[in-house]
């Protein structure tokens, strides 16, 4: 096994190597993310909006949005840019691969450039492949991540409008 992901990580180079690293950086943030809007999604449950004053109401649930929200929304976006290099990192090697499978041909005098044409190939399908297997998760994970936001974000106005009209209603 070990042999596999050493001899898969020397046929894709230096480009796989730089995919492996994207995805860390991915799937790191992916967590932290999630990590943070399960505890700002705790933070809304427990947020204390029994106030008579509809300003200070208002106010609570704005400065909760931009102190604790914001953090996840800000994120969203980068996560995004991360998850589209991936596929394009991959290309990148594919490229690669097929100029060395190119310049294989070139310099066929004989029997060996077969060898250099088969890494150049094996090159570009292991980068395209990782690229894309980076990806398509972290796409998923990215749009269950923007619902959990969106969530959060609900349910704070839910409870703030909901305490709005609690405090308006005639006695």
């Amino acid at each position: 096994m070990k042999n596999a992901i050493l001899t898969t990580l020397d046929e894709g180079g230096l480009t796989l190597w730089a995919l492996l690293l994207l995805a860390v950086m991915i799937y790191s943030l992916v967590f932290a993310i999630w990590w943070r809007g399960r505890g700002i999604q705790s933070e809304v449950r427990e947020l204390d909006l029994a106030d008579p004053d509809p300003r200070e109401l208002q106010r609570r649930a704005a400065g909760f949005e931009l102190d604790r929200m914001a953090w996840v929304e800000r994120r969203l976006p980068f996560l995004g840019v991360l998850i589209a290099a991936a596929p394009l990192l991959g290309l990148l090697g594919t490229v690669a691969g097929m100029l060395i499978s190119f310049d294989g041909l070139a310099g066929s005098t004989g029997g060996e450039p077969i060898d250099t044409i088969s890494v150049g190939i094996s090159k570009a399908l292991v980068t395209t492949q990782a690229g894309l297997v980076i990806a398509v998760p972290a796409a998923f994970l990215l749009a269950l991540l923007k619902r959990q936001a969106q969530s959060t974000h609900l349910e704070l106005h839910e409870r703030l409008h909901r305490s709005l009209a609690a405090g308006q209603a005639p006695t």
